[in-house]
């Protein structure tokens, strides 16, 4: 039997902070799940009992990867996060699987706190962010479907490009050394 309750117009809705929940994945792999309790943008069909998030995620091998950083509003406590799970400044490579606005600010100080890192996405995300990064042609290099990356350890990420009509810079990661399929959006 399931009961439902409804809360009067009346009664606040109380506010809880937002917060970086990580979790192992598998083999040095790791999910920081950005989470806040209010809606994130065309997510008004989840419910949002247990938050709404915005997953990021860590792979270390000989070399050290992120996958999808967060939105702005989330850049200061994912940063923080982070920090605590890895030095920031050995990160070598920025996966972005899509590009929208928001994400810069978050990229940006990933690049400062990582200089050395390079950014990896579409050739349509590439062409999105140049306007957005100064350093861009030295930064991204765009892959296609079936090009790969090395971070050593058996962690031989392969890329699949995606496009969609709302993502046409779509573009998923598999890691055949956990087997998982990082999907973004899809």
């Amino acid at each position: 039997m399931t009961v439902s309750l409804s809360v009067p117009p009346s009664s606040p809705t109380p506010s809880r902070p937002r917060d970086v929940q990580v979790v192992d994945l598998g083999l040095q792999s790791q999910v920081l799940r950005s989470r806040t309790w209010e809606r994130l943008k065309f997510e008004v069909e989840y419910s949002l009992r247990r938050g709404t998030t915005a997953n990021s995620y860590l792979l270390r091998g000989d070399k050290v990867a992120v996958i999808d950083p967060p939105g702005e509003s989330f850049t200061a406590i994912y940063i923080e996060a982070l920090t605590q799970h890895v030095d920031v400044s050995t990160i070598d490579t920025i996966i972005v699987s899509h590009v929208n606005a928001n994400r810069i600010a978050t990229l940006t100080r990933l690049r400062q706190l990582a200089p050395h890192s390079q950014i990896v996405c579409s050739r349509p995300a590439a062409n999105a962010l140049k306007s957005s990064l100064a350093d861009a042609d030295e930064i991204l290099r765009p892959v296609r479907s079936g090009d790969t990356l090395d971070l050593g350890q058996g962690h031989r990420l392969q890329f699949i490009s995606v496009p969609t009509p709302r993502w046409p810079d779509g573009l998923c990661t598999y890691d055949p050394a956990s087997q998982t399929l990082y999907s973004d959006k899809l």
